[in-house]
């Protein structure tokens, strides 16, 4: 055997043996009621009658053995009678050595699509009858390791089997099959595999059946196809479901979790806003402060302020005692001079310029006293504007 041998695979025989094997693990009283044949009853023509053998279902061993004489035309229907059972068996004719000839033959493969035809057409050559004489039926057996065919011939004269199936006849009798004693003992694989029953006495009635047990067959094969696919397909179309719900609870959880940034990031943004809130002075808070520590004779010309640093200018009559008022001051811190000292001529004060840091945190205390005014007197209007009049017309002069 090589890559380029043919497989041959008989579809038809493998569903047969596969039913055969089926059927035995049925129960014989459910196989009963569900068929409408039960056991074989084989004729066989000898001593101008015919012998009659009952094989109940796949048993080797006839029921009874009954000899009917063919000129009894109630003989058969006594036999139904006694035994009732025959009423559901297949009929079959089987010939005898006298009655019927077997021969092997050797074909090639290509003649394996149109065994019968082939055969009749050589009949004359592969035996002394001609195709027209006899009734002849092919059965494969298989290939020899040459690759021909090895073919299973057999036949019997038309006159005798046509004689034989009248007398059948007349008592009722119409065999399904008539098989070749010598084949079935030579080759039991082949029993059941041939019939030289004529097409014309076959009734349509077996074929009927046959096909309604193979409708019956396949209607059963695809059922226990779906019990064992619907189940399986049940499954994945519940997982298929699950896995739709999981993915749309993971866009769901997507979206949740771009708003939960968002809003930390808000949050954060928040956070760092309030921070830097936290972190600057309240500018009115330490102006006021300003204007409460610096004496009426001391007023500022600038005031530049830029991350808790602050830097003013201005004159004092005492600039000198400047740091020490600033520096009592929780506001302020790191109070010093960021150029020497010098007197303006015009005015005669000093002329100051002070560094500072100022804190975020404001003072819950209450003003200096020197700040505060007594209780029951009216506040006295602050100076702003005279100051900045005072600091502009210094300038000019200057």
């Amino acid at each position: 055997m090589n890559l380029q041998t043919t497989i041959d695979f008989d579809l038809k025989g493998f569903f047969q043996w596969w039913g055969r094997e089926l059927a035995f693990l049925i129960p014989k009283k459910i196989r009963a009621l569900l068929s409408d044949r039960s056991g074989n009853l084989v004729f066989t023509s000898e001593n101008s009658g015919f012998n009659v053998c009952f094989f109940r279902d796949a048993a080797t061993e006839p029921a009874f053995n009954r000899h009917l004489d063919s000129g009894d035309q109630s003989a058969y229907q006594k036999l139904k009678e006694q035994n009732p059972d025959i009423e559901k068996a297949d009929c079959i004719l089987r010939l005898t050595d006298a009655q019927a000839v077997k021969k092997v033959l050797f074909l090639p493969a290509a003649a394996q699509e149109n065994l019968q035809q082939v055969v009749g057409f050589e009949l004359d050559r592969y035996t002394p009858f001609k195709a027209e004489q006899v009734y002849f039926t092919v059965a494969p057996m298989g290939k020899t390791e040459q690759g021909q065919l090895q073919i299973l011939l057999a036949l019997t004269p038309q006159t005798l089997l046509d004689e034989q199936l009248a007398y059948l006849n007349g008592w009722g009798v119409q065999p399904g099959r008539v098989d070749y004693q010598s084949v079935n003992h030579d080759f039991p694989q082949l029993a059941g595999q041939y019939n030289l029953l004529p097409e014309r006495y076959r009734s349509g009635s077996g074929k009927l059946a046959q096909s309604v047990h193979w409708l019956l067959s396949g209607i059963l094969a695809i059922l226990l196809l779906a019990v064992l696919v619907y189940p399986v397909w049940q499954e994945q179309q519940a997982v298929d479901l699950l896995k739709a719900r999981i993915k749309a609870l993971e866009n769901e959880t997507r979206i949740v979790d771009e708003q939960q940034q968002e809003i930390d990031a808000l949050r954060d943004e928040t956070q760092r806003l309030i921070g830097i809130k936290d972190q600057t002075p309240e500018m009115a808070g330490v102006l006021n402060e300003l204007s409460h520590l610096l004496k009426d004779d001391t007023w500022l010309t600038h005031l530049q302020y830029s991350e808790n640093h602050m830097q003013i200018q201005g004159q004092s009559p005492t600039a000198s005692a400047l740091i020490g008022l600033l520096e009592a001051s929780p506001l302020f811190s790191k109070v010093s001079f960021v150029s020497p000292l010098t007197q303006d001529k015009t005015t005669g004060l000093e002329r100051f310029q002070i560094s500072m840091d100022v804190s975020a945190k404001q003072p819950d205390a209450a003003l200096p006293e020197s700040a505060q005014e007594p209780a029951g007197a009216e506040p006295t209007e602050e100076p702003t504007e005279e100051l900045s009049e005072t600091a502009v017309e210094s300038s000019d002069n200057e």
